[in-house]
């Protein structure tokens, strides 16, 4: 059986995997999520404020250039949330399934940008981070699966 046939037999699969990494996804925002210095530790609601407010000043405001790499960084990081909701909220609509795509990419694009800004800001993940991010790829899984046949359409 090939994974088309498989999808097309359990329709059931693309809800689930979205439901949990909904789930989970959320999850991550109650736990700890990062350690900023030794004795630093951010939870998850926490870093989604900081990258929000990081992502309304750098952009909300006139003088736009004037910012830091790690500014930018920040702000990126935080397009993940908003852009997992669009996701969320276009699931349901067949014809949106390329910008759902679009938006999958952009939000692995945002993941690499936040392990950049981890890396030179020397800030150690925790289970929160680890959790929103399988959250998100959960939740995005759907989008490389193959689309459905069309009605009718022969076995090859």
């Amino acid at each position: 059986m090939t994974l088309r046939n498989t999808l097309d037999t359990h329709r059931w699969i693309v809800p689930v995997l979205r439901l949990v990494g909904l789930a989970i996804f959320v999850l991550a925002f109650l736990e700890p999520a990062v350690r900023v210095q030794e004795t630093t530790v951010l939870s998850g609601w926490k870093c989604a404020t900081i990258a929000t407010t990081e992502s309304m000043t750098l952009f909300g405001k006139p003088g736009a250039g004037k910012h830091q790499f790690i500014e930018y960084l920040v702000a990126i990081s935080g397009w993940i949330n908003p852009l997992i909701v669009l996701v969320i909220l276009a699931s349901p609509i067949r014809a949106l399934r390329i910008l759902r795509q679009i938006f999958a990419v952009l939000v692995v694009l945002c993941m690499a940008a936040t392990w950049v800004l981890f890396s030179k800001q020397h800030i150690v993940p925790l289970m929160g981070h680890f959790l929103w991010i399988a959250g998100a790829l959960l939740i995005l899984i759907p989008e490389t699966l193959p689309g459905r046949r069309a009605v009718g359409a022969v076995n090859a």
